[in-house]
């Protein structure tokens, strides 16, 4: 995985002392599997388009986090597309566990189309290669969007992060095609501008 710096992705170029406290528990290798994984179900039409989202996305982006699972932001056609896709995973005999589908001994969690806010993340979403193989990550400036939506404490605390390398006017300009009408997503985007 490279960075968004196109320079090679690698935990040692995390600031301090995070590359020793954030080893993740996958192996590079196993990513690029999935990737593979994704890349095929994308081509068999199994889905429409992807990218990644969450834990990883952040990683991506140079925020020092460690997580259990891959988030992947999907487009599919309809509910029934959701559907086929985890029967897909029974009927190959993948391990399936509450919302995880292990892909490669990876816990994937598949993150359908809700909103419209999803489906331009995907659409936007930058490539990015690992160990040879292409697949999707969300920009920062949208990963700030849905993050801005959750608000949970670790969410706070890569927005924090984030915003640092955001493009401020184009996270503004999604900000006003998707937040709604109290605009209480931008409120909460203001709370980070606001810190010196």
């Amino acid at each position: 995985m490279e960075n968004k710096k196109s320079e090679p992705f690698d935990l040692s170029d995390l600031p301090g002392d995070a590359s020793t406290e954030l080893q993740p528990t996958i192996q590079p290798s196993s990513l690029s599997d999935v990737l593979v994984e994704l890349n095929d179900l994308k081509e068999t039409g199994i889905i429409n388009d992807y990218a990644i989202g969450g834990g990883y996305a952040s990683i991506y982006h140079g925020v020092p986090y460690t997580t259990f699972d891959l988030d992947v932001l999907l487009v599919l056609n309809s509910d029934e597309d959701f559907h086929k896709l985890w029967d897909y995973y029974l009927q190959k005999g993948n391990k399936i566990s509450q919302l995880y589908i292990y892909i490669a001994g990876m816990p994937v969690q598949f993150l359908p189309n809700i909103n419209p806010l999803f489906n331009e993340a995907v659409t936007e979403a930058m490539q990015l290669e690992l160990n040879g193989v292409s697949g999707k990550v969300v920009t920062v400036e949208y990963l700030i969007v849905l993050l801005l939506t959750s608000f949970r404490v670790k969410d706070r605390i890569k927005i924090a992060e984030l915003i640092k390398d955001a493009n401020i006017i184009k996270l503004k300009e999604i900000l006003r095609r998707f937040d709604d009408e109290q605009g209480q997503l931008s409120k909460r985007l203001d709370e980070f501008l606001e810190i010196p």
